[in-house]
């Protein structure tokens, strides 16, 4: 039998979840306030909602947009600046939306830059452009869109997947994967945020490939290799230490998926994206490098952090639990019909 390495299971999680096939064209109601907002949305037709919640899970509203494929389990989507941006592919059979959309989270606003390439990924934002990728024809390509007159300059990769771009203090990072004779060789990309010039490249094979989630937090930048040099998951977040190039790794108990950052604590999900198996989430503070590891009880896909709790998003459930001590302190059920599925949680 031919083995399916978990990379090649990614690609196929991710065309699945697109194509998967409703509840129709949902009411909407404006909340006056809430906590959260989780995404709902679909791959076959041009329909999604945003759900907002209070801090203790009570439904506050609804937004609905005609798009499908509106953002990404794999990628945490954006808030900057008091906005969240987020990609509506489009279909799953094409994805030629070509849009970012930007929304206000307090006055609801929204603002759509045209990118023109399709099955856009990887966002990042700074406070004068967007930043994305996108992956065709074995080319990929990182794309600068300005906030201010919205022109778009592009940098092209041939033979290179780029999995996701970081737009970080004055630098813009990517991570990218290419297939070579001796294996797949993993690259950390540094280039001008404004030109696009690439400044380095790192070498990061050692380590794994696939690098779906980032978090800076002061001068070092926190990445997940999702796979190991051997091809199967990783238990390993990598810390680069950006003024003096070195890299280092966390270890922890389990397959490593979404990393995020608060009060000097990474909190890193242990729930598998591709086989979505796992209720597992470690705290590892930084200063300390203390690491403890708690049972949810439920699978993170993605998880958010607000004033002192942990919300976290299941397959058709989110979730609050208390931060110091993750006893879960509210639930909601989320309806999902005909293929809809949840692709994104954010905090206000």
């Amino acid at each position: 039998m031919r083995r399916v390495s978990p990379i090649s299971l990614l690609f196929i999680l991710l065309l699945a979840l697109s194509g998967c096939s409703n509840t129709g064209r949902s009411q909407e109601t404006i909340p006056d306030d809430y906590t959260i907002g989780v995404v709902r949305t679909i791959g076959y037709k041009n329909s999604s909602d945003i759900l907002y919640f209070d801090d203790e899970l009570n439904q506050t509203g609804i937004t609905h947009y005609d798009y499908a494929t509106m953002g990404e389990l794999f990628y945490s989507p954006i808030v900057y600046d008091g906005s969240l941006y987020i990609v509506p592919q489009g279909q799953a059979n094409k994805k030629d939306e070509k849009t970012v959309l930007q929304l206000d989270l307090d006055s609801f606003e929204q603002q759509e830059y045209s990118l023109d390439q399709i099955a856009i990924y990887g966002l990042s934002v700074n406070s004068s452009a967007i930043f994305a990728a996108n992956n065709i024809n074995q080319q990929s390509f990182i794309s600068r869109i300005d906030r201010t007159n919205e022109t778009v300059k592009t940098a092209t990769y041939n033979d290179l997947y780029i999995s996701i771009v970081c737009s970080y203090q004055d630098k813009l990072y990517a991570f990218s994967s290419e297939s070579t004779p001796s294996g797949i060789k993993s690259t950390l990309h540094c280039l001008d945020p404004i030109t696009l010039e690439e400044l380095q490249r790192i070498d990061i094979s050692e380590f794994g490939s696939g690098v779906y989630s980032v978090v800076g937090v002061g001068n070092v930048l926190y990445f997940v290799p999702s796979v190991t040099p051997q091809d199967t998951f990783n238990h390993i977040v990598c810390a680069y230490n950006t003024s003096s190039e070195e890299i280092r790794t966390i270890e922890f108990p389990y397959n490593v998926f979404h990393v995020l950052n608060a009060d000097n604590k990474l909190y890193v999900t242990h729930g598998n994206l591709v086989t979505g198996e796992g209720t597992a989430l470690s705290v590892f503070e930084i200063e300390t490098e203390k690491m403890d590891t708690y049972d949810l009880g439920m699978w993170p896909g993605q998880i958010a952090i607000n004033d002192k709790a942990l919300y976290v998003m299941g397959t058709d459930t989110v979730a609050k639990f208390d931060l110091q001590t993750m006893d879960r302190q509210a639930e909601a059920s989320i309806p999902l019909n005909d293929g809809y599925y949840l692709s994104s949680l954010f905090s206000k």
